[in-house]
């Protein structure tokens, strides 16, 4: 903070304040509470400090536990702790798990954001005892153990009730585990200046807000039909995967646009007509190969002048002729696109080429799609997830919906993170209907950032509206199909 003339002293004051204000909350209905303060090293266990003389001053009953012996506290935190011994509040010290009074709260201030990597062999012994204590747990900015940029846990990290977190939530108790692991998160404004008014690098993050579906899905105009509904083109299917197609088909139709055209290869066209009631099917010459072929490219071009926007790629497969169509399709059709699955899989470690389409273009990779693109190993990708993809984003000119926990947004420097979802949605097809749910969105005029964020929260809503029913294990992606429009319904009724 010196760089921004803050003083590092004053900031810890005020987080301890934060802190001991939600603790009193959190134990306000018991008589006589009894606080543990369990602190670290560095800042997070200075905020310790901070909020137990807080509390302390205030008349609560409270015990402190450093893992840090006195000699090793220094900084800011040697402040707190010196004002902490001064008032005499009972202190203990080390890395072995002293016998300890019961506590109606526990108070996690070992670890802060700095935290990464596997948790080191001395601490986790503490992180056990905290998590078997049958009490409630605070955590002070966030959970000791839970990276604050991926959401990852490795070798265990606290489960808090609720987490003070100072400034602005942090991505990692978004990603992955980060919610399991948050809680109720408090935002506690400790003085920090106003992001307006510094520069930071990296990526501009928030959450995606219901509001928009709030002003975006109201019910449409009386007078409106099929045409002005929109209109998507479904690009796919193949051999074995017919059901990719249907299930973007559907989505489209399902989430309000007026009409489908799906285009198919010819030899395949009984199923879709089978399958597909509601929407058109367009059969192409395919030689009995079924896969939609280069040869295709002509009619698929007129047809997409009729769209108002493309889905280019569930289920087409891999052929090679395939993916020179899909190539030429990418950079001719002027009509806004989403590209999914097997449509990103041409562009294997080029992703630069998709740079050189110049209309409205959403790509939806999930974690192995984004690796394969990018040529950088999954793994990397997975642990340091916010630096990759904002390096990836300097160079992508497009929209990225990236298909991890939770579903991102990106668009420059914009970064959305979905609110909605949960694990019965890791099955598949479930990106199927949800490339044609962007679709329709699409159709219906919206930018295509929007679209996507949109599309990602109605499908997330969808499968938590089926989890109250179902369960997360028995979720089929063809599950989501009629459950779609009844989260829509309560937009519409608004």
């Amino acid at each position: 903070m010196d760089e921004l003339e803050i003083s590092g002293q004053i900031l810890m004051g005020n987080a301890g304040k934060q802190v001991a204000s939600t603790a009193k909350t959190m134990v306000g209905e018991i008589h006589e509470p009894r606080i543990l303060i369990i602190c670290g090293k560095g800042n997070n266990g200075g905020d310790g400090f901070a909020a137990a003389a807080e509390l302390f001053a205030d008349g609560f009953r409270v015990t402190i536990h450093s893992l840090p012996g006195e000699q090793d506290i220094t900084g800011d935190a040697l402040y707190y702790y010196q004002q902490c011994a001064d008032l005499n509040i009972p202190i203990s010290y080390g890395y072995d798990i002293p016998e300890l009074e019961e506590a109606d709260l526990i108070m996690d201030a070992l670890l802060g954001t700095g935290f990464h990597g596997p948790m080191k062999a001395d601490l986790i012994p503490w992180v056990e005892w905290i998590n078997s204590a049958k009490t409630r747990v605070q955590a002070v900015d966030i959970s000791s153990g839970l990276d604050s940029n991926s959401g990852l846990v490795q070798r265990g990290a606290v489960k808090a009730d609720t987490t003070v977190t100072m400034g602005a939530p942090k991505v990692g108790m978004v990603f992955r585990h980060g919610k399991e692991y948050t809680g109720v998160c408090v935002t506690a404004d400790i003085g920090f200046p106003k992001l307006d008014d510094i520069t930071l690098s990296g990526l501009d993050w928030e959450l995606f807000h219901e509001s928009a579906a709030i002003e975006f899905l109201r019910k449409p105009e009386a007078d409106t039909h099929k045409y002005q509904q929109g209109k998507v083109l479904v690009i796919a299917g193949s051999t074995g995967m017919t059901g990719a197609a249907v299930l973007a088909t559907m989505g489209a139709l399902r989430s309000g646009t007026g009409l489908t055209i799906t285009t198919v290869p010819e030899s395949l066209n009984a199923i879709f007509e089978a399958d597909i009631i509601e929407g058109m099917t367009l059969a192409l010459p395919d030689h009995n190969s079924g896969c939609l072929l280069a040869e295709n490219l002509d009619d698929i071009l007129d047809k997409s002048t009729w769209a108002d926007a493309v889905v280019l790629g569930p289920g087409l497969g891999r052929n090679k002729s395939t993916q020179l169509l899909v190539r030429e399709l990418v950079r001719r059709v002027t009509t806004p696109m989403v590209l999914d699955a097997d449509g990103l899989f041409p562009f294997a470690r080029n992703m630069a080429e998709l740079n050189q389409r110049q209309y409205p273009l959403v790509i939806t990779p999930h974690i192995g799609e984004l690796a394969s693109l990018t040529a950088i190993d999954k793994e990397e990708i997975k642990n340091d997830f916010p630096n990759v993809i904002t390096e990836v984003m300097a160079d992508f000119h497009h929209i990225a919906l990236v298909k991890q926990v939770p579903v991102c947004i990106f668009s420059g420097q914009q970064a959305l993170l979905n609110c909605s979802g949960n694990p019965g949605l890791s099955t598949a097809g479930t990106g199927d209907v949800l490339s044609g749910m962007i679709g329709s969105f699409l159709a219906g005029g919206l930018e295509p950032e929007l679209a996507a964020a949109l599309g990602a929260f109605i499908h997330g809503k969808s499968s938590d509206q089926l989890v109250e029913k179902m369960g997360y294990r028995g979720q089929i992606a063809s599950d989501l199909l009629p459950m779609i429009p009844h989260v829509l319904a309560t937009y519409e009724h608004l």
